[in-house]
């Protein structure tokens, strides 16, 4: 049995000092020359260098032994060296330590995430799941103990009698008495199912809504403070309850181990509502999909490709050009998308998605593609059933009204403020309203919020009064190019403090940000694009310096770890840009006083 326990940090000498120091430590292998923590910290610091701005780069591995494998110094060097290879550190500084301090024989592995030939970060989408693939096959490849993997001690196992019938099929199978290899339960269906269409960590509505199209049907329940009580699902008229099937597919189980996005405040309507009127089974879904990670499932057949290598390389290359900052598997699903937006067959799809770096196999490539269908299904259904947003309408004649009160009252350049107009992002109603207008991230208007400008905090409403927050925000980007991939993103509570922030940044690097740099408010903490957001290293939590302010950080920084709070001298940032300001006048005028005695 080999057993591989991943972590991700910050900080390489107290991992060193603990791989170094524990007793019956030895260090065995690895490509570099430090012989103690001291040294190696130090070594370590030259791929750091490559890569400032990256945070989490320190990757931890343990791999144990089972009591039974008799593995030597140089064995364990094999695979500690092959794994790391295999997991995508073929660039990567490392060192490994072995320890025999416990019952079972393990090594450490300590790595930097940073690759020495690019700079970059090692990708780590879906690396729990390969890292059990890997362990597999080199149970296999050095004659060791095999047993399931982690996601297999998640399920429930075999009834006795299930185990005896497969047991006899198999044996019926092998003397020719069977044309064909036994069939798993229906209970294995279902949790292969679920395992599959839960790659891409979806969120909940999403998983429920591709569980109805794969023909299972999911109750669930809440209690009356809100919290689930429980989930169960239903195929050919059997049910099981999420214990039933395993710790994975309880409802805290789908969150903790199968990474299912699930926020209550977003989620539960559309969940309420697809238990009230499911989808409909797709005809693809029919097909067992279901049993895919173990290759014995007819995926849907489609035709041939038209497209060669070349051309799906270049197609790839040509919608991947504005994803960089996605993830992995959530860029690809995005690739998919767009190719069956722009009509291209399910084949040629499958094709563009096997250019990824990732090396999809074709079976990977069909469910990518198929989720994608799916979800693209859903999102014309939400549309049809959605009523499209229509912005309050301008008062042009106080469009210069607006534009002083902005750059004369509140300090923010016109830099800022024509742009915004231009664009009617920024204006007064026939209401006399303040409206700013909230975009989703490829720049569709979704809502609005408004602004009652004597407000000392600056918050805004929503337009209408009483409806949620949509899937928008609005946001100001500065820096770098319109196509370069967000790496600094500041979340403030308006948009004053979002054009006060973008204006400070400006004259902070005289002139404008290095980088490509997002200036957004957030209305909703439980309503942000995290799919982006998890794949900036640096965000600030510029909210107000009140005690809703920091409610509000603190709610995010637990979903998003690697950002940091920054607050204001004043209650808001739009008070610090003013005052700076009053400074900066006053200082002119001294000048000038003096210039002319």
């Amino acid at each position: 049995m080999m057993i591989g326990k991943q972590t991700k940090g910050r900080g390489f000498r107290k991992l060193l000092d603990y791989l170094h120091n524990s007793e019956n430590a030895k260090l065995i292998g690895g490509n570099m020359s430090g012989r103690n923590a001291r040294e190696l910290s130090k070594e370590f610091r030259v791929s750091r260098q490559l890569n400032p701005d990256a945070e989490r780069v320190v990757y931890h591995v343990s791999l144990s032994a089972a009591k039974d494998d008799v593995i030597s110094e140089d064995k364990w060097c094999e695979i500690g060296n092959r794994y790391m290879k295999e997991m995508g550190f073929d660039a990567n500084q490392y060192v490994i330590f072995r320890h025999e301090n416990t019952d079972d024989d393990h090594v450490h592995i300590a790595a930097s995430r940073i690759r020495m030939d690019t700079g970059l970060l090692v990708d780590d989408s879906w690396d729990y799941v390969r890292s059990e693939k890997v362990l597999r096959q080199i149970e296999i490849d050095y004659d060791l103990v095999q047993v399931q993997g982690s996601r297999e001690r998640l399920n429930r196992t075999q009834s006795t009698g299930q185990f005896r019938r497969i047991k006899r099929e198999q044996e019926e199978y092998e003397q020719g008495k069977r044309d064909t290899p036994p069939e798993p339960s229906i209970k294995e269906l279902v949790q292969q199912t679920i395992d599959n269409l839960s790659v891409d960590h979806p969120q909940m509505p999403t998983l429920i809504m591709r569980l109805q199209q794969a023909g299972i049907s999911v109750r669930t329940g809440f209690t009356r403070n809100g919290k689930s009580k429980g989930i169960s699902y239903e195929k050919d008229g059997i049910a099981f309850s999420g214990t039933q099937l395993g710790a994975a597919y309880t409802f805290p189980g789908l969150q903790k181990h199968l990474r299912i996005d699930y926020q209550p405040q977003r989620d539960d309507a559309r969940i309420e509502q697809l238990l009230n009127n499911p989808v409909k089974q797709a005809v693809e879904s029919q097909q067992p999909i279901n049993a895919i990670a173990e290759n014995k499932a007819q995926i849907p057949t489609t035709d041939k490709s038209k497209l060669n290598q070349n051309q799906a390389v270049e197609l790839y290359q040509y919608y991947s050009g504005d994803l960089q900052s996605l993830l992995v598997i959530d860029r690809d699903k995005e690739i998919a998308n767009r190719a069956l937006l722009d009509n291209h067959p399910a084949p040629d799809v499958e094709e563009i998605i096997k250019a990824s770096p990732v090396g999809w196999t074709d079976d990977e490539a069909k469910l990518l593609v198929l989720i994608a269908n799916n979800q693209l299904a859903s999102n014309r259904e939400q549309k049809q059933s959605e009523p499209q947003f229509t912005p309050p309408a301008e008062d042009e004649s106080l469009r210069s009204v607006l534009q002083h009160f902005l750059t004369q009252k509140r300090g923010i350049s016109n830099f800022l403020v024509h742009p915004l107009q231009q664009q009617g992002l920024g204006y007064i109603d026939q209401q006399r309203n303040v409206v700013f207008i909230k975009r989703s991230l490829n720049g569709k208007k979704s809502g609005a919020l408004v602004w009652d400008t004597t407000r000392p905090d600056n918050r805004c409403s929503q337009y209408p009064e009483n409806t949620q927050s949509s899937e928008g925000w609005f946001q100001v980007n500065l820096g770098g190019k319109p196509e370069d991939k967000i790496e600094r993103v500041f979340l403030c509570d308006s948009p004053i403090d979002a054009l006060s922030i973008a204006d400070m940044d400006r004259k902070a690097h005289k002139g404008m940000p290095p980088v490509r740099t997002m200036y957004m408010v957030v209305d909703d903490p439980h309503n942000l694009p995290l799919s982006v957001l998890k794949n900036v290293s640096r965000i600030g939590l510029a909210f107000n310096n009140d005690e809703e302010g920091n409610e509000i950080a603190q709610v995010i920084q637990k979903m998003l770890p690697q950002s940091k709070r920054i607050e204001p001298s004043g209650l808001t940032w739009n008070e610090i840009l003013i005052e700076a300001q009053q400074r900066e006048m006053l200082s002119q005028k001294q000048r000038s006083r003096g210039f002319s005695r």
